[in-house]
This record gives structure tokens, C-alpha cells and sequence, in this order.
């Protein structure tokens, strides 16, 4: 007699937040956030393979409950996380050396293309495996012999699950539990016997859904504008000025998502950051004004008269007296987003700087506008916030069909997930990059640069884009345009020439 394969139980339904993901995922239209981290071995010894890998890992997964469970019925509005008991680590961990290459530069190329092709695959059968992979890169013998302590880990995972701020938390925690299995095997001389089977026959005790320890209120005008504005009739609602965005929604356009890296040094970023704290902004606000520069120098005004950018906003901050404390540093979903205009009288302004100085004033007034935009929506958390009214959506797989072929609402993204912190116990591993990329965001914005540094060094602008949308060359030059701007500020004082 057949043995019945017992299915996975239900734990929670998918919180509105969670199920935007899961949709998109179900339909191929946004697969999945990366966070690659650039691990120093302490010796060239001492390097990460499965062996030492998987009880350091296994430690994580078994801490955290969002990376062992699965989701069921993600064909549907009514997604549900489940229990899956048994998590064989051996299915979510790889190694690879990439294609032989002479330089650093060249090497942090293949980084970028293996971070675009995690972000290409969707996820099988998620209903029984936990929907995150960790991929432990080594460059190839060259680069080995040049910087022999270097790999890196690509940890790729279900937007459903976590969000960008969890993708950096993973590795803080991942870097904790290596460290202390380094000085674990140290103490024993000698290595553990490691299994990549892990057994959870207890349902875990899942992080809360946003909508649940969020305590979101939505004013009546803020209700009636935005319900207005996405239900009422074409013909009575005021003409909406549509910002550049590059090609319109095209659900035909081949899901393939491209990432590039400017790496900046910790001179270079220790100067950007004392000078945004003297013109009171930040290093988001800096780089929408930058990127504000770019666009404006390399399209025409009769193309691009206006922009529009998003900047995501952690939640964490903002937990309610409903949330369980101890599960208030759990991996999950807590975010947020923030929508910047950028109208065509200050591009003109841009556009018309004929002097080095005059770009600069304009440069910095942006980065301190977007840094206020986003100190009052901060202070007013979480009233009136979008992620309040998502409740009332039953249709998600609806709600993204009816995008394909319209315009998208913003020019690029900007996603900041700060700082790095090492809190190992035990010296030994180090990170010294941090390169975060979100996918293709098919609805979403044709651009987006995901910011991440570690502290006292690098900071690393990672651009990503659908192949298709905008062209390589255009992401070419923002990147050229950002890195020459910042250059010439770190070696002159100012960004215009």
C-alpha cells in the first residue's frame, strides 16, 4: 500500500504586503531581492565550504521562521504560509567559481551578472521548499591569487518572506554564527561532521503580519483622494502629468533583470557623508539629486519635462503595543514607500546650471527636499500610508493585469538598506561589500539603485533594470554620470565641472 504524503499545514494567511509579492511572483513579474555580501576569510585556509557552512547556516534557519516555511496556494488571493517540516539545507546552497578573469573590476562584473540571474529564476514548488538560495562564489584563480581571502554569498529569497532591510540582516546573522562556528572547530582542532537535514516537526510562532502590529489610520481625505484617484471616472478627475518612465508596462518584454556596481571608497564616502550632514541631507537625498542631474543632462526636455522616484521606508521603527517583542528582530516583511516629484520647473533648473557653482546649489537643494519629503512622512507614520488601504484589495492578480500596456509612476528607485554591522562575539570572517539589487520590477520603476555600505568603508550603488525596458548604454552613462559627479566632487569640492 501506497505511503500518503502528508501535506504541509497552513500556519497564516498572507498579509496584504506579503500577497503583493506573491502574486507578482505567481504571474513572473517580479521574482525575487538579492543581497550579495563579500565575505574575508581570516586566512586563505580558512575559506567557507559546506562543511563549515551548514552548521553556521543551519543556526540562522533554525532562529529564524520566515526561512522555514513554504506557501500554499500562491495561484490565488488567498495565499497561506505553511509549516514544512523538514529543510534539507543541500537544496538552497550552491558553490561556484566564475569565468576566469585577471581584475577585481572584472570579477565583480561576474558578481553582477550571477546576481541578475538569481534574479531570473522563479521558484518551484514553494508549497514544500522555502523559497531562498545562498550561492558561495569564489573568483577564479587569478583574481584568487591577487586577493586570496575574498568570496562572496549571493543570498537570494521570495519578496513574500523578507524584505530588502531582512536580506542585510540575514548576513549580519550568518556572519555571527560563521564566526562562531570558526572558533567552535578552532577550540575542537579539528572540523564537525555537518548534516544538511534539519527537522522542524513544531509549526514555528511566524512574525506578524504588518497590518497586524502596524497601527495604520487613514484621515477621510486621504481616503476619498486616493480612492478618487484610482476608481473615479477618467473624464472628472484633474489630468495627471506623467513623468518620464521610460517604455510604458509591456507584460510580453522577456523577464531578464541586468545589475551593475559602482563601488565607492571609504575616503570617498567619508567626505560625502560629512558633507551631507553640512547641508543637512543624507546620502538618499544625494543620490536622487544626482540621479535628477544625470536624467536631465542626457534626456531632452521635450521627452522628460518631469521625473518621479520612490524611496522605500523600513516599518520597523513604527511596531505597535500589539507586537510580540521577541520577535521584533525576526526576518519578515515591514516596509513601506515614498513617492518624490521632481516637476519641470526645478529639472529646467537643472538644465539651465551654466556654472559649476550653479549646479551645485541645485544639486544639494534637491537632496535636502528629499530628505525633508521624507522626515515629515516619517513624523506622520503611519497615518495615511498606502499599505493602510491594501486591505481593501481582493484582487491582486487583478489589480496587476489591468498595469499591463499603462505608464509606470516613477523614473527610478532608490533603496537604501545602511549599514553593515558586524555583531559577532568573535573576531574572524570580516564583509567588506555589500551589494544589494532588487529584480526586474516589471510594474514598477524601469531603474532602480539599491544602496548598501559598511561602516568606515565601502558603499556600493548597485543599478538594476529589465533588459528591454531601458537600454544598457542609458544605465551606462547614469552610472558614468553618478561616479564622475561624485569624483569630482571628492577631488574638487564640486559636482559641476
Amino acid at each position: 500500500m501506497a505511503k500518503r504524503v502528508e501535506s504541509p499545514a497552513p500556519l497564516r494567511r498572507l498579509a496584504p504586503i506579503e500577497l503583493y509579492s506573491s502574486c507578482r511572483h505567481h504571474m513572473g513579474i517580479y521574482r525575487s531581492v538579492t543581497v550579495t555580501c563579500r565575505y574575508n576569510a581570516p586566512s586563505p585556509s580558512q575559506k567557507i565550504n559546506a562543511a563549515f557552512l551548514y552548521p553556521a547556516l543551519g543556526r540562522v534557519v533554525s532562529a529564524q521562521p520566515m526561512l522555514r516555511v513554504g506557501i500554499l496556494k500562491e495561484e490565488t488571493n488567498e495565499a497561506t504560509f505553511c509549516h514544512i517540516k523538514t529543510v534539507d539545507l543541500s537544496n538552497h546552497v550552491s558553490f561556484k567559481t566564475v569565468d576566469p578573469v585577471d581584475t577585481l573590476e572584472q570579477y565583480n562584473e561576474q558578481i553582477a551578472s550571477q546576481q541578475g540571474w538569481h534574479h531570473d529564476q522563479l521558484w518551484h514548488n514553494t508549497a514544500e521548499i522555502p523559497p531562498w538560495r545562498i550561492a558561495i562564489v569564489e573568483p577564479s584563480a587569478a583574481v584568487v591569487e591577487k586577493f586570496p581571502l575574498i568570496q562572496d554569498i549571493i543570498f537570494s529569497y521570495h519578496h513574500a518572506l523578507l524584505d530588502g532591510t531582512s536580506g542585510k540582516l540575514f548576513h549580519q546573522n550568518l556572519l555571527k554564527e560563521i564566526n562562531y562556528q570558526l572558533h567552535k572547530e578552532v577550540r575542537a582542532n579539528g572540523t564537525t561532521s555537518p548534516t544538511s537535514i534539519m527537522q522542524f516537526p513544531d509549526a514555528p510562532r511566524l512574525p506578524e503580519a504588518q497590518d497586524q502590529i502596524i497601527q495604520f489610520t487613514n484621515s477621510a481625505t486621504y481616503l476619498i483622494k486616493t480612492l478618487w484617484n484610482e476608481l473615479g471616472p477618467t473624464k472628472l478627475r484633474a489630468k495627471k502629468i506623467i513623468p518620464w518612465h521610460g517604455k510604458s508596462i509591456d507584460f510580453a518584454i522577456p523577464y531578464v533583470t541586468r545589475t551593475k556596481p559602482v563601488d565607492f571608497q571609504p575616503d570617498v564616502v567619508a567626505k560625502l557623508l560629512k558633507s551631507c550632514r553640512e547641508h543637512n541631507t543624507t546620502i538618499t537625498g544625494l543620490f536622487h539629486a544626482l540621479t535628477v542631474a544625470s536624467f536631465a543632462s542626457r534626456l531632452p526636455a521635450s521627452e522628460a519635462s518631469s521625473f518621479s522616484a520612490a524611496t522605500p521606508i523600513s516599518l520597523r521603527p513604527f511596531l505597535g503595543p500589539n507586537a510580540d517583542p521577541e520577535l521584533k528582530d525576526a526576518l519578515r516583511v515591514l516596509v513601506t514607500s515614498y513617492q518624490h516629484e521632481f516637476p519641470a520647473d526645478l529639472v529646467t533648473s537643472l538644465r539651465g546650471s551654466p556654472t559649476a557653482a550653479s549646479l551645485d546649489t541645485n544639486i544639494w537643494k534637491i537632496a535636502q527636499r528629499v530628505k525633508t519629503e521624507l522626515i515629515k512622512r516619517v513624523d506622520t507614520m503611519p497615518r495615511d500610508d498606502i499599505n493602510g488601504l491594501m486591505k481593501y484589495n481582493s484582487d491582486w492578480f487583478g489589480f496587476f493585469q489591468k498595469m499591463d500596456g499603462k505608464p509606470r509612476k516613477d523614473s527610478w528607485e532608490i533603496s537604501n538598506i545602511g549599514v553593515f554591522k558586524d555583531t559577532s562575539a568573535t573576531p574572524g570572517f570580516t564583509v567588506s561589500r555589500v551589494y544589494f539589487t532588487n529584480g526586474a520590477m516589471v510594474t514598477g520603476a524601469p531603474v532602480a539603485l539599491g544602496v548598501g555600505s559598511v561602516p568606515g568603508g565601502m558603499l556600493t550603488i548597485a543599478f538594476s533594470w529589465q533588459e528591454g525596458v531601458v537600454s544598457e548604454e542609458f544605465v551606462n552613462n547614469l552610472a558614468a554620470d553618478i561616479t564622475s559627479l561624485v569624483t569630482r566632487f571628492h577631488e574638487k569640492g564640486l559636482f559641476g565641472v
